[in-house]
């Protein structure tokens, strides 16, 4: 049987329904969005900082920029991981990746994490 492919189904839907992705998931993020100025994905610049984030079976990675209904910019980062065993220092590995983003963009960056696994 093959295997499901996680990291497509995403990147196809954050591709395709991204506001209605982050009204569902995150509706308080959503909330904040101007959605008619819109948002751009910052996938190459991603790969510069993170060099590790390529999609893999067990997580992938989108960094957008947006702009906020009170007229600045900011990044969200939403981390997705696949996997049945959480890293226990996921916590700690994210606030460091927001920190690189933030120097490297000089704008906040929100991270949101999304774990999918079988238990």
């Amino acid at each position: 049987m093959k295997p499901i492919d996680f990291v497509g189904a995403w990147q196809f839907t954050l591709k395709h329904f991204l506001q209605s992705f982050l009204e569902v998931a995150f509706p308080v993020i959503a909330a904040v969005i101007d959605w008619k100025v819109p948002p751009v994905s910052l996938d190459k610049e991603l790969q510069e900082i993170l060099p590790d984030a390529q999609p893999d079976p067990e997580r992938f990675d989108k960094l957008i920029r947006f702009r906020l209904i009170s007229g600045l910019d900011a990044c969200l980062w939403i981390h997705f991981e696949f996997c049945n065993h959480p890293d226990p220092d996921l916590e700690n590995r994210l606030n460091n990746h927001c920190q690189r983003f933030f120097d490297r963009f000089g704008v906040g960056v929100t991270h949101v994490t999304v774990l999918a696994g079988e238990e």
